[in-house]
């Protein structure tokens, strides 16, 4: 996965996604992780989209913490660095293809909340 194709934003939120997993204790970064650390975002493009399509962020945000909640967790020593896995893959990778098509040179925010909705 080429990482220097994301805008840093894009990069910021697998970044925390990664530390949002570790800390649930969750070994992989799921879809949900993804989107919930979308969420969180206080600026950009994304609250102002929720408003206007009537979403309403907190129930948003509620729903997938309960989706996270219900993910399998490690404890222990065997607990290390949350991996990607093979479902965020392909929408990480399907976030590839919604810039791609858009003609635009890097995934953005908004290609990975697109791949999301195909998965």
């Amino acid at each position: 996965m080429r990482f220097d194709k994301f805008t840093l934003k894009s990069q910021e939120v697998v970044q925390a996604s990664q530390q949002l997993a570790e800390k649930l204790g969750h070994q992989q970064i799921e879809p949900e992780h993804l989107v919930k650390v979308i969420l969180e975002q206080k600026e950009g493009v994304i609250p102002p989209l929720l408003g206007k399509i009537g979403a309403g962020q907190n129930q948003l945000l509620q729903t997938f913490d309960a989706a996270l909640h219900k993910l399998p967790k490690v404890s222990g020593t065997s607990l290390g660095q949350a991996y990607i896995s093979p479902r965020a893959k392909t929408v990480l990778d399907q976030a590839f293809v919604e810039a791609e098509q858009v003609k635009d040179e890097f995934v953005s925010l908004e290609h990975i909340l697109l791949a999301v909705t195909d998965e």
